[in-house]
């Protein structure tokens, strides 16, 4: 008993010496609160620029990508946005945490030490933290995503291949399917025509343009 006391000790000790960075340091990064004012019937983001240099991303792809989802016209001033509607708070700052979710935030450790890269076609989050790389999906409503979940022969799909099979074929995830393409390595972003899907397995070539 006083062996098994002793190790316990010693793992809660070991846990209480771990560095405090090591715990929390992806906690540590957050985005600004929205700095949101109304001047008659426009919405004025006074802290616009200073989201941006947050999240690290360029303020034109920011802004299109936020004002596209909200359905307004907007332009900027200085260090503000000017947004040609009334936008309630609530709804800018969903807007933004949506766009760090998809084009920010690193889907294998969730920290935010990204690079947004361009691989042919495809837009791709690259992690300087952990290596890892994602295709950016950005979501198109309801309908387009219902849609989405159904892979059939004949489709032309962008993938980004994240392994390599037993056999060597490239291995890509979309939604449930898992994606065979023969003769392409490990990182590569391809455009691909479905040629044969078994229940969750697809078999897919690389189109060459």
């Amino acid at each position: 008993m006083a062996d098994e006391f002793d190790y316990e000790a010693l793992l809660k000790r070991a846990h209480e010496s771990m560095p405090e960075e090591g715990l929390t340091g992806e906690e540590r990064w957050s985005v600004p609160e929205l700095d949101i004012i109304y001047e008659g019937r426009t919405t004025v983001w006074r802290n616009f620029q200073e989201v941006v240099d947050a999240i690290r991303r360029d303020a034109e792809h920011i802004q299109g990508h936020i004002l596209r989802s909200l359905g307004s016209a907007g332009s900027r001033e200085g260090r503000r946005l000017i947004l040609k509607s009334q936008i309630p708070a609530e709804k800018l700052k969903e807007k933004v945490n949506e766009y760090v979710n998809t084009f920010v935030i690193c889907g294998e450790c969730g920290k935010p030490d990204t690079h947004l890269i361009k691989e042919g076609r495809i837009n791709v989050i690259e992690c300087m933290a952990c290596g890892a790389k994602r295709p950016v999906k950005v979501k198109k409503g309801l309908q387009a995503k219902e849609r989405r979940k159904v892979v059939i022969p004949g489709d032309e799909i962008d993938v980004l291949i994240q392994d390599v099979g037993r056999m060597g074929d490239g291995v890509a995830k979309i939604d449930k399917y898992i994606i065979y393409v023969p003769g392409v390595a490990k990182g590569a972003a391809v455009r691909i025509k479905v040629e044969k899907v078994s229940g969750t397995i697809v078999i897919g070539r690389v189109i060459n343009n």
